[in-house]
């Protein structure tokens, strides 16, 4: 357990920790992505044989003090920072995974955002953001340490300030779990998830309470004080530029006025003080880093007169502080789970008796991503104490409704080889929906914009957690007909109107299995076609049979097996569901997917993405739900289509910037739909298939928690070329 101690208290025990003669404390302040101008600094006192005798810091002047407590040396935290993809690890909103699996081909419930509410009000989690890779970045970076119960026993002592949630005190940790002090020093309110220790207490941000300790440092005895501020440089330029004439400009700044009040208090008891320009940078600008190193060189070139005084005042040591690497890891003797945990225990079995290092702690982050999620748990993490892995979770708040926004579709373009033409088409669809439970039963809402307008009521009744009924009913207007604005080759302006309702029996198992038994009817009917510019009038159908009603009786499986693992979707997915159909005649239908990517190595950012995926139905040659369209808006009823491809991520573990290429094939049939020259009779599956093609394709797009918008080119060997902006 942490030896937490309210200040005054810690402070008389701890001033006994630092040597006799001149004392020096490097006091490190907090600034976010600013706290990265403290690494140059710390390179320059290193060059000249400065080696302080404690070390205090405030969240990121904690980790950065911390890292060189532990044994880094400036340039094995620039190697650090190099490695690790700060962006993506900091900016991984926190949202709720959902706990339904949605049913499968049901485009209607994408969500891109959502927002909790509860009886406590906005939010289920605390935070904007998710700290489970800033969690991984800490036990990578200190694993050789963890097993340290008592910080003075690093090869220099350390210090980090945290701030009771509660009651605004300040927490000094001495001892315990490097890695929950420095993840407790981090934790920004509002940003980062709170942490709780063993006792209860809540700790946010050390900046809270004070951002700039050289009053601990002189508490605890220290001679000389090296205090380095990375914030006062942004304070003093907001007079002089913009900063304040924007919303989040000002938002900025008023925190770091008010985290500056107590920090300039300090500046006189500080010895020596150094205050780098940060101020072209904000504090969570992680994508500038490389700017902050910059300006903490030239906060160390222009200032050589003040490191000769330190170096005068503080002495030259010739002690090696990173002697501490050459220990061997310390072997992980078992793990300790909650109860409502412990059926996963099994799964890390294989780790018991391995050194606890860097590939251990990747691999443990790996699984515990995947425990988090199959438990639907709002974080879980752990720390190592005596060579026991100790796992400990926390709940989401239970939202009682929530706020949905979904945006799929995009820019399709196309050239058509056979009558040498290129068309762009437009065909994004929002969806809104609002979820709320009442006791057992979850009721949602919905409104679709697009080029079908549908409004929606879904009732989902829990039997159990395994089992539920579905019940919905929903009106729809826009373009059902196969040549309606959806059928992107010869498209006409249909006016169509859609009304049904379904019932569903279905089966849950985890949030990763769906299977659905269903009942539903649909009425349809076909307005006349309006020609359009783009479509030639004699080809144009009216419809004999406007009228349609359809019933539906489909059995649906769906497995979501990728968000199991990351947010770089690896893992597979797959989704299969087969309808027998009464119009008039009976048909069917017959769907499936299969999808799945891969890392090519560990530590790779390369990943191998493959897809099949078929269609085929007896279902209405007048209703467009009868047909699949591909990439290159042929429309058939029997389809297969397969791809495989290489992804490779510009940024190395999560969220970011990738291209991906590759080859396809796919079979179909090509019949034409607005002639209808040949009606399908067999029925058989993928029967009337009569034609090939294949061909490379390439695309880039940005992976976020908002969703993946790309931009993708595919072409055909028979000229055929598709180019499509998509989002989902």
């Amino acid at each position: 357990m942490i030896k937490r101690l309210v200040l005054f208290l810690t402070l008389l025990f701890s001033c006994f920790f630092l040597t006799a003669g001149n004392r020096v404390a490097l006091v490190l302040s907090g600034g976010g992505a600013r706290g990265f101008a403290h690494v140059p600094i710390i390179e320059e006192l290193e060059r000249r044989g400065i080696v302080p005798d404690i070390v205090i810091g405030s969240s990121m002047g904690g980790l950065v003090g911390g890292l060189y407590s532990a044994g880094y040396s400036a340039q094995d935290m620039y190697h650090l920072i190099d490695d690790t993809d700060f962006v993506s690890a900091v900016f991984n909103l926190s949202q709720q995974a959902p706990s339904v699996v949605g049913k499968p081909y049901n485009e209607y419930y994408d969500r891109n955002i959502s927002i909790g509410f509860s009886d406590s009000g906005l939010g289920t989690t605390g935070a904007l953001l998710d700290d489970e890779q800033i969690n991984r970045i800490i036990h990578e970076a200190f694993c050789r340490v963890e097993p340290v119960d008592d910080f003075d026993d690093f090869p220099i002592p350390f210090r980090c300030i945290g701030t009771d949630y509660r009651t605004g005190d300040g927490l000094v940790f001495n001892s315990g779990s490097i890695y929950e002090a420095l993840r407790a020093t981090m934790a920004m309110p509002f940003v980062f998830p709170v942490v709780e220790l063993d006792d209860g207490t809540y700790v946010v941000d050390g900046g809270v309470y004070n951002n700039l300790p050289v009053d601990i440092a002189r508490w605890m005895g220290a001679d000389i004080v090296i205090a380095v501020d990375v914030n006062e440089s942004v304070r003093s330029a907001a007079a002089d530029s913009d900063i304040i004439d924007t919303l989040s400009g000002s938002l900025n700044q008023y925190l770091l006025l008010v985290g500056q009040i107590k920090s300039r208090s300090q500046y006189d008891d500080a010895t020596f003080l150094l205050i780098p320009d940060t101020s072209q940078t904000g504090v969570v600008d992680f994508g500038g880093i490389d700017q902050v190193l910059e300006a903490g060189r030239q906060f160390v070139e222009y200032n050589q007169e003040l490191f000769d005084e330190i170096e005068k005042a503080c002495g030259v040591s010739d002690e090696d502080v990173r002697s501490y690497f050459s220990y061997e890891p310390a072997l992980i003797e078992g793990f300790s789970f909650p109860p409502e945990l412990a059926r996963f225990q099994n799964r890390f079995s294989s780790l018991v008796g391995k050194p606890y290092d860097e590939e251990a702690v990747r691999e443990i982050s790996r699984l515990l991503s995947i425990v988090r999620k199959l438990s639907n748990k709002l974080s879980v993490t752990y720390k190592f104490c005596d060579g026991i892995i100790q796992v400990s979770s926390r709940d989401y708040t239970n939202a009682t409704s929530s706020f949905n926004l979904g945006l799929t579709g995009g820019l399709l373009s196309y050239y058509n080889s056979d009558e040498d033409e290129f068309k762009f088409i437009l065909n994004p669809d929002l969806s809104l929906s609002f979820d709320f439970w009442l006791d057992q039963i979850l009721l949602t809402p919905a409104l679709k914009l697009g080029q079908n307008n549908m409004l929606s009521l879904t009732a989902l009744f829990f039997m159990s957690p395994s089992w539920a009924f579905e019940a919905g009913l929903h009106g729809a207007f826009g373009g059902f007909s196969a040549i309606s604005d959806r059928n992107y080759v010869n498209r006409y302006v249909t006016r169509d109107w859609n009304a049904g309702g379904h019932l569903d029996l279905v089966f849950l198992y985890g949030i990763s299995h769906r299977l659905d038994l269903s009942l539903s009817y649909d009425f349809y009917y076909l307005a006349q076609a309006q020609s359009g510019r783009h479509v030639r009038l004699e080809n144009s159908r009216i419809w004999d049979r406007q009228i349609h009603n359809l019933a539906d009786l489909s059995l649906s499986y769906h497995f979501d097996g990728s968000h199991l693992e990351s947010v770089q979707e690896t893992g597979v997915d797959f989704a299969i569901e087969a309808s027998l159909l009464f119009s008039g005649s009976w048909g069917w239908e017959l769907r499936a997917d299969l999808s799945g990517s891969f890392k090519v190595t560990d530590s790779s950012s390369g990943f191998i993405d493959w897809n099949v995926s078929a269609f085929s139905s007896t279902g209405p040659f007048e209703l467009l739900r009868s047909y699949r369209i591909d990439p290159f808006g042929q429309i058939s009823q029997d389809y297969v289509f397969t791809s495989l491809s290489y992804k490779h991520y510009l940024f190395p573990r999560s969220n970011g910037f990738y291209i991906s290429a590759g080859f396809f094939a796919q079979a179909l049939d090509r019949d034409d739909i607005n002639t209808l020259s040949v009606l399908k009779k067999s029925q058989l599956p993928f029967s009337s298939i009569d034609g090939f093609e294949a061909g490379g394709m390439l695309s880039a797009g940005y992976l976020s928690d908002f969703g993946d918008i790309s931009v993708s080119v595919m072409v055909s060997y028979t000229g055929s070329t598709a180019i499509a902006i998509t989002l989902r």
